[in-house]
């Protein structure tokens, strides 16, 4: 039994970290999708109500959540509903701090701690070096709409990605994004090894050192 638990805000952020930690070769967790950002503490009590054992057994609870267009309204959510769950106690000083409860509990951001964006943002750079002309291509895309006038990094994130994996995805222009990480024959989309997958393969490795 592991006794690690991420709590990720949707099915695409839960096929992203499973590929993550089978690839960059990291202990288990479990993982449990919220259905949204405000959900974050009904999804924990249906894990201990679905899965009672394992979360008695728990050591570390991670929150992952998007940053979004507001990283400190955000990470505030994530502690608002570890709250709701654990108590006070539990709250993180800050994202990627544990705290001193039991279980510990910390709050992952996507892209990273004070980047807006969200898991499509963070994976752009995996994608475009992927495929560089295809990746350019978009770029020049983007900029002729102008989108670095966009008042939303996450927006450009998601538009981004999206033109990218419709050209590039000739079976389903409409990939989702949690195929291009789960489907075997969407494999070389978003390659789960890329550099920029790394800063948040070292944190969750140092969640099972804890």
């Amino acid at each position: 039994m592991f006794p690690r638990l991420l709590i990720c805000e949707g099915a695409e952020d839960h096929w992203f970290l499973h590929k993550l930690i089978e690839t960059w070769k990291i202990q288990r967790f479990h993982i449990q999708p919220a259905g949204g950002n405000t959900k974050f503490a009904n999804a924990i009590s249906q894990f201990e109500l679905e899965k009672t054992t394992a979360f008695n057994g728990l050591a570390d609870v991670v929150v992952v959540a998007d940053n979004n267009d507001a990283p400190g309204a955000r990470f505030d959510n994530a502690c608002a509903e570890i709250r709701k769950a654990f108590g006070a106690s539990a709250v993180p000083s800050g994202p990627q701090v544990a705290s001193k409860s039991k279980p510990r509990c910390s709050v992952l951001m996507v892209p990273w701690t004070g980047v807006e964006g969200t898991l499509e943002g963070l994976c752009v750079d995996a994608a475009k070096d992927a495929d560089k002309t295809t990746g350019a291509h978009v770029d020049a895309f983007l900029a002729t709409l102008k989108a670095e006038t966009w008042q939303s990094n996450s927006r450009f994130g998601k538009a981004w990605l999206r033109s990218n994996l419709a050209a590039r995805c000739a079976v389903d222009p409409f990939v989702p994004l949690g195929k291009a990480f789960n489907d075997k024959k969407h494999a070389g989309l978003i390659p789960i090894k890329h550099k920029s997958f790394k800063q948040i393969a070292d944190f969750l490795a140092k969640v099972e050192k804890t």
